[in-house]
């Protein structure tokens, strides 16, 4: 079977290319609909192309689902560094968190894989390490908005870079709500847990923040917690 990393390291067929496009394009719908639970023969069909076709493009959903959200997370990438941009501190650490779970009400394929809340199935080592590393890239820029927003008196000294990450892996459980109803209600609990986040005269907070490893062990938590 025919790996993305194989698939990609020639030129395509212009059929192949062809149904490569065909692919990424149907993924992006189905899996922005449904999540990853999704199966690739349900974006194969939507694609117009045959199951066999599918299977010697991609090894399986989640291969399919990293190529498609790669650009995805790096336009992440970009917004957080943009909003370093910003001169209220608080301003720009609220625009990069309120637009990221804004993209992730509306496509809830980039919040599982990002969140690695789908379901759970054998990710090939490359296809980890892709989405790893994506992630990875965002943790930097994260921080800096943290630490601008805590120097900056705005935010409260104990917050930590993995709050923000934590709020959005919460804010998953809004989005459903919002769909039944037909109105971003996610945005009002997303400015509940903001509010916890701005600096205040309250106690510290009566539990430490969460380390990266710690924040790693959340999402299979969550993952695990999902599939019962």
């Amino acid at each position: 079977m025919t790996s993305t990393s194989e698939s990609t390291s020639r030129p395509l067929r212009r059929d192949a290319a062809r149904n490569r496009r065909a692919l990424l394009d149907a993924g992006r719908e189905v899996f922005a609909a449904r999540g990853l639970e999704a199966t690739l023969d349900e974006v194969a069909r939507a694609a117009g192309v045959g199951v066999g076709t599918a299977y010697r493009h991609f090894a399986n959903k989640q291969e399919l689902a990293a190529a498609i959200f790669s650009d995805d997370f790096e336009q992440l990438v970009e917004s957080a560094n943009g909003a370093l941009d910003i001169d209220d501190p608080w301003e720009a650490l609220v625009t990069f968190i309120e637009g990221t779970v804004a993209r992730h009400a509306k496509d809830r394929g980039l919040y599982e894989i990002m969140m690695d809340t789908g379901p759970a199935i054998e990710k090939p080592v490359h296809v980890h390490g892709r989405v790893e590393t994506m992630r990875d890239a965002l943790l930097g820029p994260i921080t800096a908005l943290v630490e601008h927003a805590k120097k900056a008196g705005c935010l409260r000294s104990d917050a930590s870079p993995t709050d923000v990450a934590a709020i959005l892996l919460i804010m998953g459980a809004a989005y459903s709500p919002s769909e039944a109803v037909g109105r971003p209600v996610w945005r009002r609990y997303l400015w509940l847990l903001l509010d916890g986040l701005r600096s205040t005269s309250c106690p510290k907070l009566p539990v430490g923040a969460l380390e990266v490893e710690e924040l790693d062990a959340a999402f299979a938590a969550a993952e695990k917690h999902k599939k019962h």
